[in-house]
């Protein structure tokens, strides 16, 4: 992500504009740091997706198709 990044100065560019949206006050500081940004925020997806998922598993018996999912649950599902 970050050779990308460097690669089309979307870096220097990010950095520049948030560091002036930081000095803005009573505002919610950003992070300056373009990748960590940008993972962070990938990895808040990638969780909230697993949220979902879990729950469906959780609440829907149908959504538990391996073997180890139906293990899991076999008490809750009372086999």
């Amino acid at each position: 992500i970050k050779s990308s990044f460097e690669k089309v100065g979307a870096d220097v560019v990010w950095t520049k504009i948030i560091n002036k949206y930081n000095t803005i006050p009573l505002v919610k500081k950003v992070n300056p740091d373009l990748t960590d940004y940008t993972t962070n925020k990938a990895l808040l997806g990638v969780f909230k997706m697993i949220a979902v998922e879990e729950k469906e598993i959780r609440n829907n018996i149908s959504a538990r198709t391996t073997p180890l999912l139906k293990s899991v649950f076999a008490m809750q599902d009372g086999k």
